[in-house]
C-alpha cells in the first residue's frame, strides 16, 4: 500500500518500481493506479483552500468543482444554483448569443413602452393622483353640462400652470364613434390667448365607469382659468364653432369660450 501511495503522489525510483511490479503480481486485485482518483481529489481539495498558491485552480473550474461537491452532499444553496447556471451560459456561446438577444428584445419592447408612457392608459389614474399631490398650483373644477341634451354628468378637471399639463374625469358622456366625431378639451387662458386652446381630443368608448383623458395643450398656457368640451369633426380643430357641451368652472368667463 505504501508503494501504490508512492506511486500515485511522487516518482518512484528503479528500485520501488521493481519491487511495486512484484506485488502486483502477487495481489492482482489491485492496479497502479488504485490511488490515483484519491490523489487527484486531495490535490483539488488543497487547491480549492489555499489562497496562497501562485498555481490555483482557474477561477471557473473552482467554482464548478465546488458546486459538484456541495450538489453531491445536498448542501447547495439557490446562490449556487443560480451562479452554476450563468456560468454555464455565458461558457456557451450558442446560450450567451440567445440572452443577448432576449435582453435586446426586452430593452426594444421597454423603450418603446417608455416613449408610450404618456398616452398609456393604463397609467393615466396614477399620474393624475401624482399631479394632485404634487403640484403647488393645483386647480380642481367639476363639469357642468351646457345642454339638456346630456344626461347627468359627473366628473372634474384638475390642472397645473406650472407643470402644463392636466386631467379631466369624466362619466355620462355618450359614445362617439371616431370616424365622425371625436371630443375636444379646450383651454381657456385670456391673459395670453384671445381664442381658447386646443387641448386635445379624445373619444369615449364605454360609458359604465368614468374616464380620465390628459390634456395636452397646444401653446404654452399662462394662467387657465376655464375649460371647455365640444363635439367636432374627427382630428378636432384648430377654433370652434359648436356647441359647449361641458364647461368648468359653472360661471363661464365673459367672452373667452368659443361663441355658441
Amino acid at each position: 500500500m505504501d508503494l501504490l501511495v508512492l506511486e500515485a503522489s511522487v516518482n518512484l525510483s528503479q528500485q520501488e518500481r521493481e519491487e511495486l511490479n512484484r506485488l502486483l503480481d502477487l495481489f492482482p486485485e489491485y492496479t497502479s493506479d488504485y490511488f490515483h482518483k484519491t490523489t487527484a481529489l486531495a490535490q483539488v481539495g488543497f487547491y480549492l483552500e489555499d489562497d496562497f498558491n501562485n498555481e490555483t485552480l482557474p477561477e471557473h473550474i473552482r467554482k464548478k468543482t465546488l458546486y459538484r461537491h456541495k450538489k453531491e452532499l445536498g448542501q447547495s444553496t439557490v446562490t449556487d444554483y443560480l451562479d452554476h447556471f450563468m456560468r454555464t451560459l455565458f461558457y456557451r456561446p450558442q446560450f450567451a448569443w440567445a440572452l443577448t438577444v432576449l435582453m435586446t428584445i426586452g430593452l426594444s419592447f421597454s423603450m418603446i413602452e417608455f416613449k408610450n408612457y404618456e398616452s398609456n392608459f393604463r397609467y393615466l389614474p396614477l399620474k393624475k393622483i401624482v399631479m394632485e399631490k404634487t403640484a403647488d398650483d393645483l386647480i380642481q373644477y367639476p363639469w357642468h353640462s351646457r345642454t339638456n341634451d346630456l344626461g347627468p354628468i359627473n366628473g372634474d378637471i384638475v390642472w397645473s400652470d406650472q407643470q402644463q399639463k392636466g386631467f379631466i374625469k369624466i362619466a355620462g358622456l355618450p359614445m362617439n364613434d371616431p370616424n365622425e366625431n371625436q371630443y375636444q378639451i379646450w383651454i381657456v387662458d385670456p391673459l395670453k390667448h384671445g381664442q381658447p386652446v386646443d387641448g386635445g381630443i379624445f373619444d369615449v368608448n364605454r360609458t359604465d365607469k368614468a374616464i380620465i383623458i390628459p390634456i395636452n395643450p397646444k401653446l404654452p398656457i399662462s394662467k387657465a382659468v376655464g375649460f371647455a368640451i365640444t363635439l367636432e369633426q374627427p382630428g378636432g380643430v384648430v377654433v370652434s364653432s359648436e356647441p359647449l357641451l361641458l364647461t368648468a368652472p359653472k360661471e363661464r368667463p365673459q367672452e373667452t369660450f368659443p361663441k355658441v
